[in-house]
């Protein structure tokens, strides 16, 4: 079936053409960071702990910022996640991927943005801050909970 393709392309099917000048990749973080901080908002307004917000983009190649952020039951991560998936097609027209339902560890994919929230014992366990240890912590513009740890 993919015969034809490779003895036209060669066996390198994928190839990114939309390398973007650097101004417009600092366009896209800077639109991506708003999007990010707006998150990390409703996170806080809804009694959401310990909430960091990493820029991840020069470690990975799927997305710009990881959002993660501590709840205490799953009826709040449910409302956490539910309030920024309002909010996120409502300002932003963005819908995630992941999980829809409430766990132990929520993941909503806005593909530049993701967002983790956990329970405090899967937060400790999967401790992504330090998996990620040398992505850079962005500032919040707002009043956080610091230094939750179970």
């Amino acid at each position: 079936m993919f015969e034809k393709l490779f003895n036209k392309y060669g066996k390198v099917v994928y190839r990114r053409n939309d390398q973007k000048p650097p101004s417009a990749e600092v366009d896209d973080d800077a639109e991506s960071l708003s999007f990010a901080v707006a998150m990390a908002k409703v996170a806080s307004e809804v009694k959401a702990a310990d909430i960091k917000v990493l820029f991840v983009k020069p470690l990975v190649y799927w997305t710009q910022f990881f959002i993660i952020a501590t709840a205490f039951s799953r009826p709040q991560i449910d409302a956490i996640g539910s309030k920024m998936r309002d909010l996120a097609e409502k300002k932003y027209g963005k819908v995630p991927t992941g999980d829809a339902k409430p766990n132990s560890w929520t993941l909503l994919d806005f593909g530049d943005v993701v967002i983790h929230i956990f329970l405090p014992q899967q937060r400790a366990f999967y401790n992504l801050e330090e998996f990620y240890g040398n992505a850079t912590p962005i500032e919040l513009p707002f009043e956080n909970q610091h230094n939750f740890h179970n």
